[in-house]
């Protein structure tokens, strides 16, 4: 296939004209202009009624001028006895404490898993983390299963704050018992 060479191409070839679509031109908005001439000289008619009328200010001289009396403040109580003071500064509260149960100790249990291997991939994961677990084999109802445990935690505030500590070491689904 020849290749095209697109500078030495005929001149005299015509090219196909294009065509220009005539844009109609749309008439004066004659009644909008109308609308606004006519709000434009309402607003000014307003404007020229309002500065016609005498204003509040304006008052006639020769009418006297009525001042208004001031109201004289009765005198504060010469005796005042606020026995609420006395009464805030004698009050005894009696307050019980008792004292919270210990719900045992909390376990993070991490995973249930059939297979040993995979138990110890994750062990040796938390273990990068910073914390120590250990892998416990039990008899299930369908075979042998693996758990993955941390603690015991005597309070459920650091097990909860080891358990974020694990998430945020992307080690997903552990939960404390």
């Amino acid at each position: 296939m020849k290749n095209k060479d697109y500078v030495s191409q005929n001149k005299n070839k015509k090219q196909p004209r294009r065509t220009t679509k005539t844009k109609e031109k749309k008439p004066f908005p004659v009644l909008k202009l109308a609308i606004i001439v006519l709000a434009v000289s309402g607003f000014g008619y307003f404007l020229s009624q309002l500065s016609d009328q005498p204003t509040i200010d304006t008052v006639d001289q020769k009418q006297p001028i009525e001042k208004k009396s001031k109201q004289s403040v009765p005198p504060p109580p010469d005796d005042e006895e606020w026995q609420f003071i006395e009464e805030l500064e004698n009050k005894q509260v009696k307050v019980s404490t008792e004292e919270l149960e210990a719900k045992g100790p909390f376990i993070v249990r991490c995973t249930t898993v059939r297979s040993r291997d995979r138990a110890e991939a994750l062990k040796a994961k938390i273990a990068f983390a910073g914390f120590e677990s250990e892998v416990k084999e039990y008899q299930g109802t369908s075979g042998i299963w693996y758990r993955v445990d941390l603690g015991p935690y005597e309070k459920k505030r650091t097990a909860e704050k080891t358990r974020h500590e694990l998430k945020r070491n992307n080690i997903h689904g552990c939960v404390f018992r």
